[in-house]
């Protein structure tokens, strides 16, 4: 129907108008007919009480010819049943009581009782029975009535949902002036719908912002990651075409194909070690705050000792007893402490590492001290940059050994800063925030 179709396109505002209008209605309905059912009942008690005060005053012969507007009377022999009096409609037989009859069309109220008079008779005295409170002429006062509620109590909806829907308003105007990844959204206040309605648009715009978030990140990756690995690997990728080629066309002395196939596998190593770290670094730049856990600090040195341990050089681990656990990426916070080991072991070509913890101002630091080559002071900041090699690092590295640690670092609400270390080599200081919140720092 179309009237419904109108009601689902209004306004809020049309609609309590509407809604009170058919409250009022239903309300009027009822109250109408209630009070019907009251006047009813108080219509048949005074025709009563009137009937009552006729008959009385009619008991008594010297009244009982009395002429009486609207009243008929009739009296029948109780032997006979012949009429023996009447004045007025003759009423129809009745027996004794009180009884509502019709004659001529007109209703009336009766009364029948036996009067000991002329040797018996049973009469009978009506009154009409016309209602004064219902009587069909009050209709259109009922009626106009009703309608004027009706009117009333919309026009109050409307006047009064102006007030009550202005948060609503107030959520509209602010949802549409939102820019573009916006985040959030001023808070409404004043209606409790319209509070909650606030608060729930702006946890559902934090959770775009941060799909967006995490969307953007994920093509900036795979836009790092494709062109790093173009420009990283065409380098080596050129070498090792050249040394097939030479392989291919040339039957080289045993000890000339010795080296070149060592350069092809020196080649390999380097691809290879390029594509894992930028896949590292790639992850890195996708990491999710839900994916953080509680890293028991301790185990975490101890294993990575242990996996390092077949190097050959002394590894020793030294953590304060209350060191703990913090909350972090335990794949990358391992990863970062790794490559500084294996940084030491392969590039400082240490013999002796120690790697130190403790805590305090809420921040864990990790101390990895070794007795190799060191690095020359003026490269302590500029090795921690992507595909930046230090000058006494081994042939075959990646140049993002140290990268990947500071993006851990940064990742972790801390940093790494390189030093002269006691041991004769370079000392690794990383810091990681010991705060349950993470960083808001991403890298890139």
């Amino acid at each position: 129907m179309w009237v419904p179709r109108i009601i689902r396109s209004a306004s809020l505002r049309t609609r309590v108008a509407v809604a009170s209008a058919a409250a009022a209605s239903a309300v009027v309905a009822a109250f109408t007919i209630l009070t019907s059912l009251v006047l009813a009942n108080n219509d048949a008690a005074q025709l009563d009480r009137r009937l009552d005060s006729i008959v009385d005053a009619s008991m008594f012969p010297e009244q009982l010819q009395d002429p009486r507007r609207g009243v008929l009377t009739t009296g029948r022999s109780r032997s006979t049943g012949e009429v023996v009096f009447q004045r007025g409609f003759q009423l129809p037989v009745l027996p004794p009581g009180t009884q509502t009859v019709e004659v001529n069309g007109v209703e009336y109220r009766v009364r029948t009782l036996p009067v000991d008079q002329e040797g018996g008779v049973l009469m009978s005295i009506g009154i009409r029975a016309d209602s004064i409170l219902l009587s069909a002429g009050r209709i259109p006062e009922y009626t106009l009535v009703g309608l004027v509620t009706v009117l009333i109590a919309g026009g109050l909806g409307w006047l009064l949902a102006g007030p009550a829907i202005r948060p609503l308003r107030k959520l509209t105007e602010q949802t549409a002036t939102l820019g573009e990844g916006s985040d959030s959204m001023p808070g409404v206040r004043g209606v409790r719908e319209a509070e909650e309605l606030s608060d729930a648009m702006s946890a559902m715009l934090h959770r775009l912002a941060a799909a967006q978030q995490a969307t953007t990140n994920s093509l900036q990756a795979a836009q790092d990651f494709a062109a790093n690995a173009t420009h990283e690997l065409r380098t080596p990728l050129t070498a090792m075409r050249a040394d097939l080629d030479t392989l291919r066309i040339h039957d080289l002395p045993e000890d000339e194909r010795a080296e070149v196939v060592a350069d092809l596998a020196r080649a390999q190593r380097r691809v290879e070690a390029i594509i894992t770290a930028l896949g590292q670094l790639a992850s890195g730049q996708l990491a999710q705050v839900e994916d953080r856990e509680l890293i028991d600090v301790a185990d975490l040195l101890d294993r990575v000792a242990r996996e390092n341990a077949r190097s050959g050089a002394e590894i020793v681990v030294q953590t304060d007893d209350d060191i703990g656990a913090v909350w972090g990426w335990p794949g990358g916070l391992r990863l970062a402490v790794d490559n500084l080991l294996r940084n030491a072991l392969t590039h400082g070509e240490a013999t002796r590492i120690v790697l130190h913890a403790h805590r305090g101002g809420g921040v864990l630091t990790i101390v990895v001290d070794d007795n190799g080559r060191g690095l020359p002071a003026e490269e302590h900041t500029t090795v921690l940059g992507r595909f930046r090699r230090g000058s006494t690092a081994a042939p075959g590295g990646s140049g993002l050994g140290l990268a990947l640690v500071a993006q851990q670092a940064a990742l972790h609400g801390g940093g790494i800063e390189l030093s002269d270390g006691p041991l004769g080599g370079l000392r690794a200081t990383l810091t990681v925030s010991t705060s349950p919140r993470p960083s808001d720092a991403q890298p890139r």
